[in-house]
């Protein structure tokens, strides 16, 4: 018996109305830490910041980081899952994770034809608006060589739904207060399917974990032999950039993809 579970399928959707040259591109290290899983037998989605998970079964706990873009990732992952002791006869629907809002990327994206966009290692958040309302400073490359070749590792943080105050695009390395511009931010979920999640919950900044609701592709009712997890990833689209300015560019998290295959 086999069914495909999405599980740790991370959407970080952006909403900006002057993003309209935004780009996508390949995130070569893609880092976020997982502190728990929960198998749900159903979850009641009144909106899509409802991550309500009724009839919840842990599976999986800890701080487990892993690099979604290595290609151990799977694995890496199903070992911090385990499916010893369900509950036999229950039937699961939803699976929530838990992470972190820190994780670390590495890539570049070409914002547009005078800007490859790439990660900055030394880019930090806005000291005044804080971590979680700081759309993080990239540097722009002449070239797709020069990107590549430049890329460093950077930690970003997942943003919070402005409710006030602005969230601050980083002009600098910096990101300080001489050289920014504050402008309203929102995560886009109203879009989210059952492949790619079905709620997100929108901490605010103060919280530094978050979760998310995924159906299962089939539901799964327990049985008497233990099942086996298979976890692939893909990151080809997961690294989001925008040149706000000529020669001025910012990046931030996109989806990475992600199914799970557990097998009898």
């Amino acid at each position: 018996m086999k069914i495909i579970i999405s599980v740790i399928s991370l959407l970080f959707c952006l909403n900006f109305s002057f993003h309209a040259f935004a780009e996508l591109g390949e995130a070569t290290v893609y880092k976020v830490t997982l502190t728990k899983i929960e198998l749900c037998t159903a979850a009641p989605l009144a909106s899509k910041t409802d991550t309500t998970c009724t009839g919840a079964t842990i599976v999986g706990t800890g701080n487990k980081t892993f690099d979604v873009a290595s290609v151990t990732a799977g694995s890496e992952v199903g070992s911090f899952v385990s499916t010893s002791g369900l509950p036999i006869g229950t039937t699961f629907t939803h699976a929530k994770p838990t992470l972190s809002r820190e994780f670390t990327m590495k890539g570049y994206v070409e914002a547009d034809s005078n800007c490859w966009c790439r990660t900055e290692s030394d880019s930090t958040y806005n000291s005044t608006t804080g971590k979680y309302k700081s759309l993080q400073y990239g540097v722009c490359e002449a070239s797709e060589a020069d990107a590549a070749a430049n890329a460093e590792e950077n930690v970003f943080y997942l943003q919070t739904d402005t409710t006030g105050g602005g969230t601050t695009i980083c002009a600098n390395a910096a990101c300080d207060s001489g050289s920014n511009q504050t402008i309203n931010y929102a995560k886009d979920i109203t879009s989210l399917t059952g492949k790619y999640g079905l709620a997100m919950d929108n901490p605010d900044v103060n919280t530094d974990i978050f979760t998310q609701i995924y159906n299962l592709e089939s539901s799964y009712t327990v049985g008497l032999v233990a099942p086996k997890i298979d976890i692939a990833f893909g990151t080809s689209t997961s690294l989001y950039a925008d040149e706000w300015t000529d020669g001025s560019c910012y990046l931030d998290a996109y989806y990475v993809k992600s199914t799970t295959t557990i097998s009898e």
